[in-house]
This record gives C-alpha cells, structure tokens and sequence, in this order.
C-alpha cells in the first residue's frame, strides 16, 4: 500500500474510525470449553479453582460437573479488533505512528458455561471519544461491544471494550509510572502462589455475615515473569506464526503476544517499560477475587473495569478488595466489590466494580 495512504495524524484517526461506527463482524473465533481448553485458560491466568478443574470436586458441587469459569468468554475472544482497527485497513496503521493500550471496559454474564459448550463473539463499533492524559497527550478512546454467544445461540454474556490509541511518544520514550518499591510485598514467583491460593470453595457465603466495607482476602499475583505472559498468550488468546510481511511493518523480530516478547520493539513501538502484559489478563485476575470470595454457590453478574497503568515484566502485582455495596435486587441478595490490582509501588494498575449474586 502507497505510503501516502498511511494514517499519520490523531486527527485523521479519530475521523476515520468514527466512519466505522455501526460495522459489526460477523460471528467468529469460536472456542470449545473443553476441560483442556478451560484448564488451560486456569493456567493462562493463574486460577487453580477445583470448581473448574477437577472432576470429582465439581460433580459435588451445584454443576454437577466441569463448567468454565465466567471470564472464560476472554478464551472465545479478547473481543479487540473493532476496537483497535475499527474498519480501517490495517495496512494504513502502524505503531511508529499509533500505539495502542488496552482500556478496560463493560462485561455483563448471563448463562453458565458448561462442559463441551462452543463460545463465538460478535463484534461491533460503538465510538470513538478524544481525551487527553498528562503522560500521553490527547488521545482516542476507541469503544466496541462483543456478544458472546453458545451454540444453543443463547447470549451468554455481552462487553463493551475501550481501547486507547495515541501517537507514538517517539525518541524513545516510554510511558511514566511509579514502579518504584514503596509497599512490603514479598517478590516471589507466581507459580507455587497458584497452588497456595485459599478461597471460599464449597462453604457458601453468607449473606447475613457479609457487611459493606469487609475486606475479601487479599490474592497474591506475584513478580511478572515472561513465564506469566506466554501462559495468558497461550491459554486464552492462542498463538500463531507471523508473515514476514507484519515482522517488517512492526520492526520486529518477534511478534509473538503481539510485539510483547520484543522488548525494543516495546519501547520503541508501543512506548513501554519493558515486555509487558495483556490488559486482559490483569482484568481476569479481578474476576478471580471475585469468584473466589463469592464461593461455588455464587453468580458473577458484571464488572465494570479501568486499566490505567502499564504491568511490564518485573512488577510485582497484588490483588485487593472490599465489600462496597450490599442489596437486593429482582430477588437477588446482590454484593458489589471494589476491587483492584496494586503495583510494588502501591499504584492501582487497574480497577473494576463487580457484581455477584450470593444465596441467603
């Protein structure tokens, strides 16, 4: 494609995403909740729930058996093409001009996922919004929403997802935040943290018990590995080899996790610290406080998170949370949870407000 036909101005960006708003994809990237593929999302994000891995522990429970967990929506699809391209040719974008982060966003759950059930996800442009930040200058808050459906076609949860794209910081320079070392979390590997994690399980949560502002038990995530980011691209996004054509568009000799394992292609592309994260997997270990806390008898109706800071490969990531709200609702006993990932530094990297429902 001629240069000339390139997108080089935020200007132009925004003009030319918002021609988009209203184009939907058709339904795709389908993935089976097989007990390999939702054992090996667990893996991908660090969540050793028996209720989704083991057999005999979930036929006692209300299931009966194997189901997925809720985020596993996230295995069928990120759900982030619309809201990275738009309906814009690909070919007319590049990081040298446009580096994109994940935002956050929206997601609603309404059906379990069950055993050998077939996820697809629809995508659609929503909008776009221009804001400015301190650390990047202006911006666009690109905005899609993803339905994810079964194969019965029952709609088995729907998103908005946000994402950011700015212009290239350029000369180098990366994204500031405050990675400095100020709180006493341990650095240790997040791997035996994994098999150490204590959570409600089988004793239901009390209703009566739970009371706005209790803390839920804090969830250690550990110093980020590359290790931690070639399960998430593994075990929930998928990997695939890339032409030669994408390596000499983004510079890079290793595309893998989409530039993250490319630690100068990072800086100079996506203008981060280092390798770093999905933004996704980050809001996953949020769904993991909640569904933790809430026990094998609760819901996980909705979360609604920021992403607002980077989580780049030595960073070392907690996960804290506290009773907000208690409610009833439509005849359910409702709980919102503020919760939150913190950096060493004591930086709240990203934020959700989550909805569960829990028995009496």
């Amino acid at each position: 494609m001629a240069e000339a036909n390139m997108i080089t101005t935020l200007d132009e960006f925004e003009s030319e995403y918002r021609k988009g708003v209203g184009f939907q994809l058709p339904p795709r990237a389908t993935r089976e909740a097989s007990l390999d593929n939702i054992r090996r999302f667990g893996d991908g994000i660090g969540d050793y729930n028996p209720l989704y891995r083991d057999e005999a522990y979930a036929a006692e429970s209300r299931f009966r058996t194997i189901t997925a967990p809720p985020i596993f929506v996230y295995g069928a699809s990120l759900g982030i093409a619309l809201a990275i391209n738009g309906n814009i040719d690909g070919r007319r974008l590049s990081s040298s001009f446009f580096p994109m982060n994940y935002a956050g966003g929206t997601i609603e759950f309404f059906k379990t996922i069950w055993l050998g059930d077939k996820i697809s996800a629809t995508e659609e442009i929503v909008g776009v919004e221009r804001k400015h930040s301190d650390r990047i200058g202006d911006f666009c808050i690109c905005e899609a929403k993803i339905d994810y459906h079964n194969q019965r076609q029952e709609l088995v949860a729907s998103k908005t997802t946000l994402m950011a794209r700015y212009e290239n910081l350029g000369e180098g320079k990366t994204i500031q935040y405050d990675r400095e070392k100020k709180t006493q979390v341990i650095e240790e590997s997040p791997d035996p943290l994994v098999f150490e994690r204590e959570r409600t399980g089988k004793t239901p949560q009390s209703w009566a018990s739970v009371a706005e502002g209790d803390d839920l038990p804090t969830l250690h995530k550990g110093t980020y590995t590359v290790t931690e980011l070639f399960l998430f691209t593994h075990g929930v996004v998928g990997t695939g080899r890339s032409p030669r054509r994408a390596l000499e568009a983004e510079d890079s000799k290793d595309l893998g996790g989409g530039g993250r394992y490319d630690e100068e292609h990072a800086k100079k592309r996506r203008n981060m610290p280092g390798q770093f994260d999905w933004g996704p997997q980050r809001v996953c270990w949020l769904a993991q406080m909640a569904t933790d806390w809430m026990g094998d008898d609760g819901t996980l109706k909705k979360m609604q998170t920021r992403v607002r800071h980077p989580n780049v490969v030595g960073d070392t990531n907690t996960v804290f949370g506290k009773v907000a709200r208690k409610y009833q609702a439509d005849g359910e006993n409702l709980v919102d949870l503020e919760v939150w990932n913190e950096n060493q530094a004591g930086l709240a990297t990203a934020i959700s407000t989550i909805t569960v429902a829990i028995a009496d």
